[in-house]
């Protein structure tokens, strides 16, 4: 089946979020727009405009808010269904939000910010959704938890877990946290990455994480230790991997449904490429099997680095958004991908 191939933006792709009941998409881009689009029919429904380009998203399980960040600090929360701005909280102009994660509860919500400089400011704030919707001033709003970085380690990704009383963060040196969400202690460090980590994604049941890394690599790791049970190394070519994402049905209790598959994607850098072909850049989406490494298969379509990869909790359609402004959305509940075996 062809995928949906959404053209609403003007510059690179940097973030897609599905919504929990997986007909809605949103796209982030540097064009300093999110649209919102049907994610059944690709149809634009609207769109939501930032001062600056727009990294990062995350969204309450009942859809009614989205909490979006930018390149200058700024956090916007949106009335998703309407695309009516409710507040606006700044942090220093010079950080730029590099990841939103909202809680299980969806009462508080997280973000990573970092600075350009290598001594700038880096950690995580974490406030109370909706303290901040009461605050007549947000100027003045400070959030319930800072969470600073240590050694001035810019942190990249960020994820919930353990019952909202940990979170999960990964950096720009390749390193991996663990903090204690009451005091913003490190209760585990590990370096499991040679450069900087893109993505990070955790399975539903919080058995595994999957990291995605400008070294090449992604990387099957356990939650409790960082202990790394696979590797996951495309090398023809050799490319940045920016993306990653589990099967949601990854660890099913149901065996005859349980998929351990992981997509991962990216690219080489633009400057590299000596050719337009896709395959030469490393431009596709590869589908690799987690319990032993190998490649499955791949999703072509994109003719420059993917940036951003979603999937819809029922494990129906996979998102991906790349540096040419596109975002093609396909179709994997089918035979062909159902019948994917390692070779």
């Amino acid at each position: 089946m062809r995928p949906l191939i959404l053209k609403g933006h003007t510059t690179p792709i940097k973030d897609l979020l599905f919504n929990y009941d997986n007909d809605l998409l949103f796209s982030a881009s540097t064009d300093r727009y999110v649209t919102l689009w049907s994610s059944e029919y690709g149809e634009r429904i609207g769109t939501y405009l930032h001062s600056a380009a727009v990294y990062t998203m995350s969204i309450t399980d009942d859809s009614k808010y989205l909490v979006t960040g930018d390149s200058t600090g700024g956090i916007y929360i949106w009335e998703a269904s309407t695309g009516t701005l409710l507040k606006k909280i700044e942090i220093e102009c010079s950080n730029s939000i590099r990841s939103i994660k909202f809680n299980r509860d969806n009462n508080l919500f997280s973000f990573s910010y970092g600075g350009r400089k290598q001594e700038s400011d880096t950690g995580i704030y974490i406030y109370n959704i909706n303290d901040v919707l009461k605050c007549s001033d947000t100027s003045k709003l400070k959030p319930i938890i800072n969470i600073k970085s240590p050694d001035y380690d810019k942190l990249t990704k960020i994820t919930w877990i353990n019952n909202d009383s940990n979170i999960i963060a990964t950096s720009e040196k390749g390193n991996i946290y663990n903090f204690d969400v009451k005091d913003g202690k490190v209760l585990l460090k590990k370096n499991i990455h040679s450069q900087m980590i893109m993505d990070l994604d955790i399975s539903k049941g919080e058995e595994l994480l999957l990291t995605a890394s400008k070294d090449g690599k992604s990387l099957v790791l356990d939650p409790d230790t960082f202990d790394i049970m696979e590797t996951l190394y495309p090398d023809n070519p050799t490319r940045n991997i920016n993306a990653c994402r589990f099967s949601p049905f990854v660890a099913c209790e149901d065996e005859d449904k349980a998929k351990y598959h992981a997509f991962i994607a990216g690219g080489q850098e633009s400057r590299e490429v000596t050719t337009t072909h896709a395959k030469k850049g490393g431009f596709e989406c590869l589908i690799y099997n987690i319990i032993d490494g190998t490649e499955l298969g791949a999703i072509l379509g994109h003719f420059g680095p993917i940036n951003a990869l979603a999937i819809t909790n029922d494990g129906e359609l996979l998102a991906s958004g790349a540096e040419e402004s596109s975002v093609r959305v396909h179709r994997i509940n089918n035979d062909e991908y159902n019948s994917l075996k390692s070779k």
